[in-house]
């Protein structure tokens, strides 16, 4: 059968809205800009692919 249907929650107050969060605004490059425009480098550990993925590459 299906669930009971759960009891009303009544509130003190009235529910407040959540804050919005300020975004950045966008940012336009120029010609001259984008020529040396360069986004973060990510440093990520390599990938250990293991002795299963090298017989795999091997066959």
């Amino acid at each position: 059968m299906s669930e009971p249907l759960k009891p009303r929650i009544d509130f003190a107050e009235p529910l407040k809205e959540e804050p919005t969060s300020a975004f950045k605004a966008q940012q336009t490059f120029s010609e001259a800009e984008s020529r040396t425009f360069a986004p973060a480098a990510i440093d990520e550990p390599p990938e250990d692919e293991g002795a299963a993925e090298a017989a795999v590459d091997a066959a």
